[in-house]
């Protein structure tokens, strides 16, 4: 678990990004895609800003509050003497789930939805895309992760594990990569797929409002926020529409968008969709 503590854990991630685009280049799902270098590049932006953030105040990383549990013996694994294989399940597992909560919470709050906006502003879906989160969004998630962390005593090699799978989770499904349909349905049986997760991204505030999972499906499945792969159409949409999307693409916009409020505001989720119907139809004469 070493191999991935820090340069080698970026390493890691600019390996599995090359990858994944060399992949995309062979056999995308979605044919006809020009290079973007410039937003490639604001797209990863996002991921040095919090990189910068977490390297400056390595307090508020998982792993330095997994280290600091262990040395003190906080925490139910610390105070147990439970194999390390176990451990390192249970949290991987435990820590999945947390992501999951994460994630619906920032599609059913909107201060929480502020930061989450600018990853789904991307209108088309490739590796890069599992860059764009806003560094805002990842400090809020951290300080939710680190209490979790001192209570269950998740020990530093768990952390590094997860970072290994959830890395190369969020970048595959975020891939624009064509798997065969009857792989994609075997595999989604119990990890996140590309389809899957392009369903997340679609426009449709019912797609967009399920597929929280970052690893797993069960925990879609368990909560009924699951959607399945039948229903991606090849000329699915992406992006946000209405008054949340971003005005425009620039460095800029991407950075301060958390501090964006438009009119009208709102998540887009089926819930706020049928409001805002019943609004423009009440509007009508």
């Amino acid at each position: 678990m070493e191999f991935f503590k820090g340069a080698n854990g970026l390493a890691y991630l600019i390996g599995l990004l090359a990858v994944a685009m060399i992949i995309e280049a062979i056999m995308p799902w979605r044919h006809g895609v020009k290079i973007d270098l410039a937003r490639w590049l604001r797209n990863a932006s996002m991921a040095f800003y919090t990189m910068m953030i977490f390297t400056l105040l390595p307090v508020l990383a998982d792993y330095g509050g997994a280290v600091t549990a262990q040395a003190r013996g906080i925490g139910l694994f610390n105070q147990i003497a439970a194999p390390i294989w176990p451990q390192l399940v249970f949290s991987v597992l435990a820590l999945d789930l947390l992501t999951y909560g994460q994630h619906r919470a920032t599609h059913k709050w909107y201060i929480f939805w502020r930061l989450h906006r600018v990853h789904h502003s991307d209108t088309h879906i490739d590796a890069t895309t599992s860059l764009r989160f806003h560094p805002m969004e990842t400090i809020a998630r951290a300080a939710v992760e680190l209490p979790v962390i001192f209570l269950l005593g998740v020990p530093p090699e768990a952390i590094l594990l997860s970072f290994a799978i959830q890395t190369f989770s969020n970048t595959i499904t975020h891939t624009n990569i064509a798997l065969p349909r009857s792989m994609d349905r075997l595999a989604a049986g119990i990890f996140v797929t590309p389809h899957i997760h392009r369903l997340h991204h679609s426009t449709a505030p019912e797609h967009q409002y399920s597929n929280f999972g970052t690893i797993f499906t069960f925990w879609d499945r368990l909560f009924g926020t699951y959607c399945g792969p039948e229903n991606l159409r090849k000329n699915e949409t992406f992006g946000i529409e209405g008054p949340e999307q971003m005005p425009r693409e620039s460095f800029a916009n991407l950075a301060l968008d958390p501090f964006r409020t438009p009119e009208r505001a709102a998540i887009p989720t089926p819930f706020h969709a049928a409001a805002a119907r019943q609004e423009s139809a009440s509007d009508d004469p």
